[in-house]
């Protein structure tokens, strides 16, 4: 079955999903097709994460706007 859209998300986007979300738990669908579900805990921005780019924490995983298509809540 197919969950997520084929596009990575940019900063922008992910910063909207992020203040978008009611729900503590969320289910994240990669670039490569992986999904990894758990607990949203924070975004960080680019310019606070340098070197990185921004980024959410889902559980004790950082997860890069990059290596994101979609944020679903569960």
């Amino acid at each position: 079955r197919v969950l997520f859209r084929s596009t990575k998300m940019t900063e922008e986007q992910l910063y909207k999903r992020y203040n978008e979300i009611r729900s503590e738990n969320v289910e994240v669908g990669f670039v490569d097709g992986d999904i990894i579900t758990g607990k949203l805990d924070s975004f960080t921005s680019g310019v606070n994460n340098e070197p990185d780019e921004a980024s959410i924490y889902v559980g004790e995983y950082e997860l890069y706007a990059s290596e994101i298509v979609e944020i679903r809540e569960i």
